[in-house]
């Protein structure tokens, strides 16, 4: 494979922009070099998005503020002690960091110290394909041999990967996403084998970290087969607690090209859970899930068997969509529709209950309290009674009933 020295000309829009040419002009002093590093050149040279752009330097810290103040761009100390300052031009914000040489490392904590040797900077990171760094006219620099393996899409740990989990054991669950993100064929063998053997340091990562994680797993479009590895190795269980219902995910994420209200990784945590509320909420627990996370799955497993089992489905989607909103209600559709893949049934109705609930102009009930009041219904239980009476007769005519409809319903007229 010939390997090319500078970024294709149609990956380099984002390195031509005015606000990262300002940072390189800025810093580029005293004989100090400023690179663009990782995500952002691994991303330009596979031709996936750049969401953001991380730079290093030779330059100290508190060189890197004061170039950029005097070249009126702001400069924020984010995490100046570990090198970063984030510095923002036009709008526009850019993590640059001092070189750094590990000196003793804490599982994900270590000890830095900076240094000038861009192939210490680049020995100290995870994966080789996030060790390439390319300089302001886009020639790339590879210290570690990581073009290649970047090209031919294969994550592999820098050096030896025992030592590499050992530093942070979240860098188990990076190589599983970072595969299932990035990766073509197989996983590599020896990263496979490290992170089996180390799997119980797993135990040692914050819960909080852990679901993280797992949420940007869950979210990869082919995250199905690195899930499959991640059960048969013995890892995912240490995670969920349980057996891992993988054909329900796969129809899920099949559903997410045309559907893609189907990507969200909490849909994808209740396919994996097999739909079943309590597993669901044993893994809310172990990772922490937000309460908003936890209202969505809840929400969803509650209402996609309900849907399921309808003899009036559409009926019932709008009851679901006027209690709970759409997004919960098409969430609890999204989870029947892939339970109804992943057992091989007939899935004709769902691109009409698609469409419903996405176009269904949601009524808001035209009858108030005071209405009730006004008519003469008493406080109390009976004005509840009928409140219920009355949304049961809206619904019965699909939402159309006028306000005086329901009312003259109610007083029998």
């Amino acid at each position: 494979m010939t390997l090319p020295r500078k970024l294709p000309d149609s990956a380099v829009p984002w390195l031509r922009g005015a606000a990262i040419q300002r940072v390189f002009k800025a810093l580029q002093k005293e004989g100090d070099e400023v690179r663009a590093v990782g995500g952002a050149v691994r991303n330009a040279l596979l031709g996936e998005p750049i969401n953001d752009v991380d730079m290093c330097t030779t330059a100290l810290p508190q060189q890197v503020i004061e170039r950029a103040e005097a070249a009126g761009l702001k400069a924020v100390p984010t995490g100046i002690d570990h090198g970063t300052v984030t510095v923002i031009s036009s709008g526009v914000p850019f993590e640059v960091t001092s070189l750094r040489e590990d000196v003793e490392t804490f599982g994900r904590h270590a000890v830095v110290r900076f240094g000038r040797d861009w192939a210490h900077d680049a020995a100290r990171r995870d994966f080789t394909m996030n060790a390439l760094y390319c300089g302001a006219d886009g020639t790339i620099h590879d210290p570690l041999g990581g073009l290649e393996d970047c090209l031919a899409r294969r994550v592999r740990f820098i050096g030896r990967a025992e030592d590499r989990i050992r530093e942070d054991y979240l860098r188990i669950l990076r190589f599983f996403r970072f595969h299932a993100t990035y990766g073509a064929g197989p996983t590599d063998d020896e990263g496979l084998s490290a992170s089996v053997r180390l799997r119980d340091g797993l135990g040692q990562l914050s819960a909080e970290r852990i679901g993280a994680e797992m949420k940007k797993i869950l979210a990869v479009r082919t995250c199905p087969p690195v899930i499959a590895v991640m059960e048969g190795t013995g890892i995912l269980p240490l995670l969920t607690g349980g057996v891992a219902r993988l054909a329900s995910l796969a129809a899920l994420k099949s559903l997410s090209d045309e559907l893609p209200e189907a990507r969200s990784p909490i849909l994808a945590l209740a396919c994996l859970t097999g739909f079943v509320g309590e597993d669901a909420g044993r893994i809310a627990r172990r990772w922490r899930l937000s309460n908003q996370e936890r209202s969505v799955m809840f929400r969803a497993v509650e209402g996609y068997a309900s849907l399921l089992q309808a003899l009036d489905p559409a009926a019932l989607l709008k009851a679901q969509m006027l209690a709970w909103g759409r997004e919960t209600a098409h969430d609890a559709l999204i989870l029947a529709h892939a339970r109804t893949r992943s057992a091989a049934r007939n899935e004709a109705g769902f691109a009409g209950l698609h469409g419903l609930a996405r176009s269904w102009d949601i009524p808001v009930f035209p009858v108030t309290g005071h209405d009730l009041i006004t008519a003469g219904v008493p406080k109390g239980p009976a004005l509840g009674s009928a409140m219920e009476h009355l949304r049961r007769l809206w619904a019965a005519s699909d939402y159309r009933a006028a306000r005086e409809e329901l009312l003259a319903a109610l007083s029998g007229e």
